[in-house]
């Protein structure tokens, strides 16, 4: 008798053993849903616009002194020599208020930096504001400005004021402007 036990627990082994390993490769093969890598295509529209449609918007503004702006093909250009005058008077300083605008077509607030380069980019002041009196005016030397934070569709006026205080005629002031919109 104790060999018919011994018989029929061979048996179940053998019919449990095949069972065991199915059950086995079915648990690693779960057990390894990690990946190294995946490759999907989709659909996305993402295109460059001119200075005035971007997400962030540079514009002339509507004002008289909005004539120093223009578009330039598809950017904003600031020229004081295409309008009546050829520049800004020598030893002189020069207030322009409200020349372009900056607004934030995008979806949350950006803090806005205005950088400016040029052999005598010291002699610039770009603010956010109009700047009143050339009289009360002291130009720093400083060659940027960070303005306040600028809102999801905000518009802000910028200002322009030039010290050619020791400047000669046919001096370049700036030629470069860089305009960084970032967020928090």
């Amino acid at each position: 008798m104790p060999y018919q036990d011994l018989e029929e627990v061979h048996i179940m082994m053998k019919k449990l053993i095949p069972l065991f390993g199915i059950l086995l490769a079915a648990i690693v093969v779960m057990s390894t849903g990690a990946f190294t890598s995946v490759t999907a295509d989709r659909e996305a529209t993402i295109e460059v616009a001119d200075d005035a449609n971007a997400l962030l918007a540079l514009e002339p503004t509507e004002t008289a002194n909005g004539a120093y702006a223009y578009q330039n093909g598809d950017k904003l250009k600031i020229d004081f020599s295409d309008v009546l005058g050829a520049g800004v008077n020598v030893d002189a300083v020069t207030t322009i208020d409200e020349v372009f605008t900056i607004t934030n077509n995008g979806t949350q607030a950006v803090n806005i930096t205005i950088e400016w380069s040029g052999d005598n980019a010291g002699k610039v002041q770009f603010a956010e504001s109009a700047f009143g009196s050339a009289e009360d005016l002291s130009v720093s030397a400083t060659t940027s400005v960070t303005l306040d934070p600028l809102g999801s569709g905000s518009p802000t006026t910028i200002s322009i004021a030039i010290d050619s205080n020791g400047l000669s005629d046919g001096d370049e002031l700036i030629n470069t402007i860089t305009i960084t919109a970032t967020t928090d």
